[in-house]
Protein backbone atom coordinates (compact mmCIF):
# COMPACT_ATOMS: atom_id res chain seq x y z
CA UNK A 1 0.00 0.00 0.00
CA UNK A 2 2.94 2.35 0.61
CA UNK A 3 4.82 1.36 -2.08
CA UNK A 4 1.25 2.17 -4.06
CA UNK A 5 0.92 5.90 -2.20
CA UNK A 6 4.71 6.33 -2.87
CA UNK A 7 4.58 5.91 -6.70
CA UNK A 8 1.39 8.20 -6.91
CA UNK A 9 3.24 10.58 -5.32
CA UNK A 10 6.14 10.88 -7.55
CA UNK A 11 3.91 10.57 -10.40
CA UNK A 12 2.05 13.87 -9.13
CA UNK A 13 5.45 15.76 -7.97
CA UNK A 14 6.26 14.79 -11.62
CA UNK A 15 4.08 16.30 -13.44
CA UNK A 16 4.32 19.40 -10.99
CA UNK A 17 7.84 19.97 -11.94
CA UNK A 18 7.19 19.64 -15.75
CA UNK A 19 3.91 22.09 -15.62
CA UNK A 20 6.23 24.29 -13.73
CA UNK A 21 9.09 23.84 -16.13
CA UNK A 22 6.66 24.59 -19.00
CA UNK A 23 5.48 27.24 -17.04
CA UNK A 24 9.22 28.73 -16.86
CA UNK A 25 10.00 28.12 -20.70
CA UNK A 26 6.81 29.74 -22.01
CA UNK A 27 6.92 32.91 -19.59
CA UNK A 28 10.66 33.28 -20.74
CA UNK A 29 9.69 33.13 -24.60
CA UNK A 30 6.67 35.25 -23.85
CA UNK A 31 8.96 37.98 -21.98
CA UNK A 32 11.43 37.64 -24.88
CA UNK A 33 9.11 38.03 -27.52
CA UNK A 34 7.06 41.00 -25.77
CA UNK A 35 9.76 43.49 -24.61
CA UNK A 36 10.26 45.31 -27.24
CA UNK A 37 6.60 46.00 -27.56
CA UNK A 38 6.67 46.68 -23.45
CA UNK A 39 10.15 49.03 -24.12
CA UNK A 40 8.55 50.84 -26.86
CA UNK A 41 5.07 51.71 -24.45
CA UNK A 42 7.30 52.79 -21.63
CA UNK A 43 9.59 55.13 -23.88
CA UNK A 44 6.34 56.54 -25.80
CA UNK A 45 5.06 57.52 -22.35
CA UNK A 46 7.65 59.04 -21.12
CA UNK A 47 8.47 62.74 -20.53
CA UNK A 48 11.56 63.15 -22.87
CA UNK A 49 13.80 63.79 -19.78
CA UNK A 50 12.80 60.70 -18.07
CA UNK A 51 14.43 58.79 -21.38
CA UNK A 52 17.91 60.29 -19.94
CA UNK A 53 16.74 59.52 -16.13
CA UNK A 54 18.74 56.43 -15.34
CA UNK A 55 16.50 55.75 -12.24
CA UNK A 56 13.42 55.61 -14.76
CA UNK A 57 13.62 51.39 -15.98
CA UNK A 58 10.41 50.72 -17.03
CA UNK A 59 7.16 53.18 -15.26
CA UNK A 60 8.12 56.67 -16.19
CA UNK A 61 8.01 59.18 -13.48
CA UNK A 62 6.13 61.62 -15.85
CA UNK A 63 3.29 60.01 -17.97
CA UNK A 64 2.72 62.38 -21.41
CA UNK A 65 0.91 61.62 -24.55
CA UNK A 66 2.78 64.39 -26.08
CA UNK A 67 5.48 62.02 -27.98
CA UNK A 68 2.63 60.27 -29.55
CA UNK A 69 1.16 63.74 -30.68
CA UNK A 70 4.28 65.27 -32.07
CA UNK A 71 4.98 61.85 -33.88
CA UNK A 72 1.32 61.71 -35.46
CA UNK A 73 2.13 65.50 -36.79
CA UNK A 74 5.54 65.11 -37.72
CA UNK A 75 4.91 61.21 -40.04
CA UNK A 76 1.60 62.56 -41.62
CA UNK A 77 0.18 59.36 -39.76
CA UNK A 78 -3.17 59.45 -41.85
CA UNK A 79 -1.67 59.92 -44.33
CA UNK A 80 0.52 57.49 -44.69
CA UNK A 81 -1.74 54.97 -42.78
CA UNK A 82 -3.95 55.92 -46.07
CA UNK A 83 -1.22 54.93 -48.41
CA UNK A 84 -0.11 51.79 -46.37
CA UNK A 85 -3.67 50.59 -46.63
CA UNK A 86 -3.89 51.04 -50.18
CA UNK A 87 -0.86 49.27 -51.03
CA UNK A 88 -1.42 46.33 -48.68
CA UNK A 89 -4.69 45.65 -49.28
CA UNK A 90 -4.29 46.28 -53.07
CA UNK A 91 -1.41 44.41 -53.65
CA UNK A 92 -2.74 41.47 -51.45
CA UNK A 93 -6.34 40.63 -52.88
CA UNK A 94 -4.26 40.89 -56.30
CA UNK A 95 -1.59 38.43 -55.24
CA UNK A 96 -4.25 36.09 -53.98
CA UNK A 97 -6.38 35.79 -56.91
CA UNK A 98 -2.81 35.97 -59.17
CA UNK A 99 -0.70 33.48 -57.36
CA UNK A 100 -3.97 30.82 -56.74
CA UNK A 101 -4.47 30.91 -60.42
CA UNK A 102 -0.59 30.42 -61.55
CA UNK A 103 -0.61 27.77 -59.01
CA UNK A 104 -3.61 25.98 -59.56
CA UNK A 105 -1.76 25.54 -63.27
CA UNK A 106 0.98 24.04 -62.04
CA UNK A 107 -0.73 21.68 -59.63
CA UNK A 108 -3.25 20.34 -61.75
CA UNK A 109 -2.07 20.47 -65.62
CA UNK A 110 1.37 18.73 -66.85
CA UNK A 111 2.79 20.79 -69.60
CA UNK A 112 6.29 20.61 -71.48
CA UNK A 113 8.58 22.50 -69.05
CA UNK A 114 6.14 23.15 -65.97
CA UNK A 115 8.36 21.35 -63.31
CA UNK A 116 11.28 23.28 -64.53
CA UNK A 117 8.83 26.55 -64.70
CA UNK A 118 7.98 25.74 -61.20
CA UNK A 119 11.98 25.16 -59.82
CA UNK A 120 12.37 29.08 -61.46
CA UNK A 121 9.41 30.19 -59.43
CA UNK A 122 11.09 28.69 -55.90
CA UNK A 123 14.75 30.13 -57.35
CA UNK A 124 12.92 33.79 -56.73
CA UNK A 125 12.25 33.26 -53.22
CA UNK A 126 16.39 33.04 -53.08
CA UNK A 127 16.64 36.07 -55.32
CA UNK A 128 17.33 39.62 -53.52
CA UNK A 129 15.34 42.70 -54.93
CA UNK A 130 18.30 44.49 -55.08
CA UNK A 131 19.84 42.47 -57.93
CA UNK A 132 16.34 43.08 -59.93
CA UNK A 133 15.71 46.45 -58.89
CA UNK A 134 17.23 48.54 -62.29
CA UNK A 135 14.98 46.86 -64.34
CA UNK A 136 12.12 47.00 -62.93
CA UNK A 137 12.72 50.48 -62.05
CA UNK A 138 12.97 51.00 -65.76
CA UNK A 139 9.99 49.30 -66.16
CA UNK A 140 8.24 51.38 -64.36
CA UNK A 141 9.84 54.52 -65.27
CA UNK A 142 9.13 54.20 -69.42
CA UNK A 143 6.43 52.20 -69.28
CA UNK A 144 5.16 50.56 -72.24
CA UNK A 145 1.76 48.47 -72.17
CA UNK A 146 2.66 45.55 -74.50
CA UNK A 147 3.76 48.09 -77.24
CA UNK A 148 0.65 49.75 -77.70
CA UNK A 149 1.71 53.10 -76.51
CA UNK A 150 4.49 53.07 -79.41
CA UNK A 151 1.54 52.88 -81.78
CA UNK A 152 -0.36 55.26 -79.65
CA UNK A 153 2.58 57.78 -80.06
CA UNK A 154 3.21 56.83 -83.71
CA UNK A 155 -0.55 58.47 -84.00
CA UNK A 156 -0.83 61.16 -82.06
CA UNK A 157 2.92 62.07 -82.05
CA UNK A 158 2.61 62.02 -78.09
CA UNK A 159 4.59 60.46 -75.87
CA UNK A 160 6.06 56.64 -76.75
CA UNK A 161 5.82 55.27 -72.68
CA UNK A 162 4.12 56.61 -69.25
CA UNK A 163 5.70 56.87 -66.18
CA UNK A 164 4.14 54.78 -63.21
CA UNK A 165 6.92 56.12 -60.49
CA UNK A 166 4.75 57.56 -58.07
CA UNK A 167 1.74 55.89 -58.31
CA UNK A 168 0.44 52.72 -56.70
CA UNK A 169 0.28 50.68 -60.12
CA UNK A 170 4.05 50.61 -59.54
CA UNK A 171 2.91 47.75 -57.25
CA UNK A 172 -0.65 46.84 -58.24
CA UNK A 173 0.79 45.71 -61.80
CA UNK A 174 3.43 42.98 -60.61
CA UNK A 175 0.88 42.03 -57.76
CA UNK A 176 -1.89 41.25 -61.22
CA UNK A 177 1.13 39.27 -63.10
CA UNK A 178 2.17 37.10 -59.86
CA UNK A 179 5.50 38.76 -60.18
CA UNK A 180 5.15 40.98 -56.99
CA UNK A 181 7.21 40.97 -53.50
CA UNK A 182 7.37 37.16 -52.36
CA UNK A 183 5.43 36.19 -55.53
CA UNK A 184 7.01 32.81 -55.39
CA UNK A 185 6.24 32.01 -51.49
CA UNK A 186 2.50 32.30 -51.97
CA UNK A 187 2.05 29.71 -55.29
CA UNK A 188 4.36 27.52 -53.61
CA UNK A 189 1.61 27.75 -50.85
CA UNK A 190 -1.30 27.58 -53.38
CA UNK A 191 0.29 24.67 -55.34
CA UNK A 192 0.63 22.82 -52.15
CA UNK A 193 -2.84 22.68 -51.11
CA UNK A 194 -4.38 22.51 -54.55
CA UNK A 195 -2.18 19.19 -55.14
CA UNK A 196 -3.79 17.95 -51.64
CA UNK A 197 -7.35 18.62 -52.78
CA UNK A 198 -9.33 15.48 -54.28
CA UNK A 199 -9.31 14.74 -58.11
CA UNK A 200 -12.94 14.20 -57.67
CA UNK A 201 -13.98 17.21 -57.05
CA UNK A 202 -13.16 18.36 -60.87
CA UNK A 203 -14.26 15.54 -62.27
CA UNK A 204 -17.51 16.12 -60.62
CA UNK A 205 -17.45 19.50 -62.04
CA UNK A 206 -16.43 18.64 -65.55
CA UNK A 207 -19.11 16.06 -66.05
CA UNK A 208 -21.33 18.95 -64.60
CA UNK A 209 -19.99 20.88 -68.20
CA UNK A 210 -17.32 23.74 -66.20
CA UNK A 211 -14.45 23.94 -68.17
CA UNK A 212 -11.16 24.05 -66.26
CA UNK A 213 -11.46 28.18 -65.70
CA UNK A 214 -15.44 27.80 -64.19
CA UNK A 215 -14.00 24.64 -62.20
CA UNK A 216 -11.11 26.66 -60.37
CA UNK A 217 -12.85 29.79 -60.04
CA UNK A 218 -16.05 27.58 -59.24
CA UNK A 219 -15.21 24.70 -56.71
CA UNK A 220 -11.42 24.76 -56.31
CA UNK A 221 -10.98 28.68 -55.33
CA UNK A 222 -13.82 28.96 -52.81
CA UNK A 223 -12.32 25.79 -51.23
CA UNK A 224 -8.69 27.40 -50.62
CA UNK A 225 -9.94 29.57 -47.50
CA UNK A 226 -6.71 28.70 -45.41
CA UNK A 227 -4.25 29.31 -48.32
CA UNK A 228 -6.32 32.28 -49.15
CA UNK A 229 -5.61 34.11 -45.54
CA UNK A 230 -2.16 33.00 -45.32
CA UNK A 231 -1.08 34.35 -48.13
CA UNK A 232 -3.41 37.88 -47.94
CA UNK A 233 -1.94 38.38 -44.05
CA UNK A 234 1.71 37.57 -45.22
CA UNK A 235 1.23 39.60 -48.51
CA UNK A 236 -0.60 42.78 -46.25
CA UNK A 237 2.38 42.65 -43.77
CA UNK A 238 5.16 42.53 -46.02
CA UNK A 239 3.69 45.40 -48.10
CA UNK A 240 3.19 47.11 -45.30
CA UNK A 241 7.12 46.80 -43.70
CA UNK A 242 8.67 47.34 -47.53
CA UNK A 243 11.46 50.04 -47.36
CA UNK A 244 13.20 49.79 -50.33
CA UNK A 245 10.60 49.26 -52.97
CA UNK A 246 8.36 51.83 -51.22
CA UNK A 247 11.16 55.01 -51.17
CA UNK A 248 12.42 53.94 -54.42
CA UNK A 249 8.75 53.91 -56.24
CA UNK A 250 6.95 56.15 -53.80
CA UNK A 251 9.58 58.41 -52.63
CA UNK A 252 8.20 61.86 -50.66
CA UNK A 253 5.33 61.79 -53.52
CA UNK A 254 3.38 58.87 -50.77
CA UNK A 255 4.28 58.26 -47.75
CA UNK A 256 3.46 54.91 -46.12
CA UNK A 257 4.46 53.47 -42.40
CA UNK A 258 8.12 52.33 -43.57
CA UNK A 259 8.96 55.50 -45.67
CA UNK A 260 7.96 57.86 -42.78
CA UNK A 261 9.00 55.91 -40.02
CA UNK A 262 12.89 55.73 -41.87
CA UNK A 263 12.73 59.45 -41.50
CA UNK A 264 11.28 60.31 -38.31
CA UNK A 265 14.57 61.51 -36.55
CA UNK A 266 15.31 63.80 -39.07
CA UNK A 267 12.11 65.04 -39.31
CA UNK A 268 11.64 65.45 -35.39
CA UNK A 269 14.77 67.53 -34.99
CA UNK A 270 13.66 69.84 -37.79
CA UNK A 271 10.33 70.06 -36.62
CA UNK A 272 9.64 69.83 -32.57
CA UNK A 273 11.32 72.04 -30.41
CA UNK A 274 14.14 70.34 -28.63
CA UNK A 275 15.88 72.33 -27.49
CA UNK A 276 14.85 73.45 -23.76
CA UNK A 277 16.27 69.27 -23.80
CA UNK A 278 19.30 68.66 -22.39
CA UNK A 279 20.66 65.98 -24.76
CA UNK A 280 18.98 66.14 -28.84
CA UNK A 281 18.79 62.49 -28.30
CA UNK A 282 15.75 62.90 -26.15
CA UNK A 283 13.67 62.53 -29.21
CA UNK A 284 13.83 58.82 -29.17
CA UNK A 285 10.39 59.08 -27.02
CA UNK A 286 8.83 60.45 -30.04
CA UNK A 287 10.43 57.80 -32.21
CA UNK A 288 9.49 54.91 -30.26
CA UNK A 289 5.91 56.84 -29.91
CA UNK A 290 6.03 56.60 -34.29
CA UNK A 291 7.31 53.04 -34.57
CA UNK A 292 4.08 51.78 -32.01
CA UNK A 293 1.90 54.01 -33.82
CA UNK A 294 3.31 52.18 -37.46
CA UNK A 295 2.32 48.40 -36.25
CA UNK A 296 -0.47 49.12 -33.91
CA UNK A 297 -2.48 48.70 -37.25
CA UNK A 298 -1.22 45.37 -37.79
CA UNK A 299 -1.36 44.37 -33.87
CA UNK A 300 -4.82 45.12 -34.70
CA UNK A 301 -5.68 42.81 -37.68
CA UNK A 302 -3.20 40.17 -36.10
CA UNK A 303 -5.72 40.06 -33.18
CA UNK A 304 -9.17 40.01 -35.14
CA UNK A 305 -7.46 37.10 -37.47
CA UNK A 306 -5.51 34.99 -34.86
CA UNK A 307 -7.61 32.01 -35.02
CA UNK A 308 -8.12 31.88 -38.53
CA UNK A 309 -4.15 32.86 -39.12
CA UNK A 310 -3.02 29.75 -37.20
CA UNK A 311 -5.40 27.41 -38.29
CA UNK A 312 -4.52 28.66 -41.86
CA UNK A 313 -1.06 27.66 -41.13
CA UNK A 314 -1.62 24.39 -39.79
CA UNK A 315 -3.66 23.52 -42.55
CA UNK A 316 -1.19 24.59 -45.55
CA UNK A 317 1.88 23.28 -43.90
CA UNK A 318 4.40 26.09 -43.77
CA UNK A 319 6.89 25.71 -41.52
Amino acid sequence: MSEIIRNKFSKKTKATLISILRFVVFATLGYQLLYPLLYMLSMALRAPADALDPSVIWIPKTFTLDNFLDALRVMDFWGAFKNSMLIGLGCGILDVLSCAFVAYGFARFKFFGSNVLFVLVILTLVVPVQTIILPMYADMKYFDAFGLMNVVSAITGGPDHISLVGNYASFYLPSLFALGLRSGLYIFIFRQFFKGMPAELEDAAYIDGAGPFKTFFRVMFPNAKNSIITVFLFSFVWHWNEYYMSNLFLGNMKKNFAIALSSLRVDLQAVVNVQTISDPLAVVTRIQAGALLSILPLLILYLLTQRYFTESIEHVGIK
